[in-house]
Parts: structure tokens; C-alpha cells; sequence
């Protein structure tokens, strides 16, 4: 036997003694067909998201059931036809559970591989503390800077010497020279006469 959900919205207008006949009526078909009720859930009266034959409202009622899968098809058949039932949903609720059940197993094994990785991770850096400079680590570090200085050569290099890039009195007064006639040339140039 296989658990299911069955969910009926029955006729909004049946008073409360055609309620109770009409769920009668229902167990009635259920037990013929060999289908165990458990549970029976009255929701009451609620709204529809659309019109079904005419009605914005309707009586909901959850039941859960043991039943087989022909006894199910044929209960289906019967609701069908029956009249003052809307509409009826049943849902097989071990394959349900079954297919949540492996969903959480999924996530939490995940959850473990997350973990181990972070932890992996985690381990694998190297500490503060290791990376932290030493003074024997300065003192070997100024020793090998005095001997790299050392160990240059001190012959002259093939660069410019310093000297000859320096500017002389000599480059002062050409600059000097060349103001001069650039600004004796701007005031000769041809333009506007004032006060003709």
C-alpha cells in the first residue's frame, strides 16, 4: 500500500447536512475500493483563484490515505462524476517524501564538502606567525646588502658622466639670447595701427 493525499473542493452552496452527506458519500466509495482513511481535514469555505461551473468559492477537504494504485484510479473514475465535487487532487505522498528525502541528503552531503574544503583550506595556509620577520633575518639581509655593495665594480661605467649634463654660465646666456629675440619679433610683426 501507497500513501497519498487526496484534496477536494466541493460545492460551496450545499448546506451542512449536504456537506456531511456528500463526505459520506465519498468515505463510502474510498472503503468499497479497499482505500484506508487515516486523517479527514475540513478547511471550510475559501476563495478560488478562478470560477469552477460557476462558483468563486468552495469547500476544501484534505484526506490522507493507504490505498493501491488501482483502488486510487478507480475512487478517481468515481469523483469524477459525482456530483456537487468541484475538483479533486491526489498526490502520492511516499514518492514525495522519498524524493525530499534524497533533496536533504543531497544538500547535506554538500554541506560536508563545503566544510572539508574550508577546513582543507584553512590548513594548508601558512601561519602568521611563520611569516613574521626575525631580527637573525634582518641581520642576514644587511649582510648581504654590505656584500653586493662590495662586490661591484668600480670602474666607469659607459652612461653620461653627471658633469656633462649639468648646465653651464655659456647655456644660461644663449637661453637668454633666444628670449630676447623672440620677444623683439613678436612686437615687430605687422598688425592694426591704433589711431588712424
Amino acid at each position: 500500500m501507497r500513501s497519498y493525499e487526496l484534496m477536494c473542493i466541493l460545492d460551496p452552496n450545499l448546506d451542512e447536512e449536504g456537506l456531511n452527506a456528500l463526505t459520506g458519500k465519498i468515505d463510502e466509495v474510498m472503503t468499497k475500493e479497499g482505500i484506508e482513511v487515516e486523517k479527514t481535514e475540513p478547511w471550510g469555505k475559501r476563495r478560488l483563484a478562478y470560477a469552477i461551473k460557476g462558483n468563486w468559492e468552495g469547500n476544501y477537504i484534505l484526506s490522507y490515505l493507504n490505498a493501491e494504485p488501482e483502488a486510487v484510479s478507480e475512487m478517481e473514475r468515481r469523483l469524477r462524476v459525482t456530483e456537487g465535487v468541484l475538483r479533486f487532487l491526489t498526490v502520492r505522498m511516499d514518492e514525495q517524501r522519498a524524493k525530499m528525502g534524497r533533496r536533504k541528503a543531497r544538500l547535506e552531503e554538500k554541506g560536508k564538502a563545503r566544510k572539508a574544503n574550508k577546513q582543507k583550506s584553512l590548513s594548508e595556509e601558512t601561519p602568521v606567525e611563520a611569516t613574521k620577520p626575525t631580527t637573525q633575518d634582518s641581520a642576514d639581509v644587511g649582510k648581504k646588502l654590505d656584500s653586493s655593495a662590495s662586490t661591484q665594480d668600480d670602474s666607469p661605467s659607459e652612461e653620461t658622466p653627471i658633469e656633462a649634463t649639468k648646465p653651464t654660465a655659456q647655456d644660461s646666456a644663449d637661453v637668454g639670447k633666444k628670449l630676447d629675440s623672440t620677444a623683439s619679433t613678436q612686437d615687430d610683426s605687422p598688425g592694426v595701427e591704433e589711431g588712424s
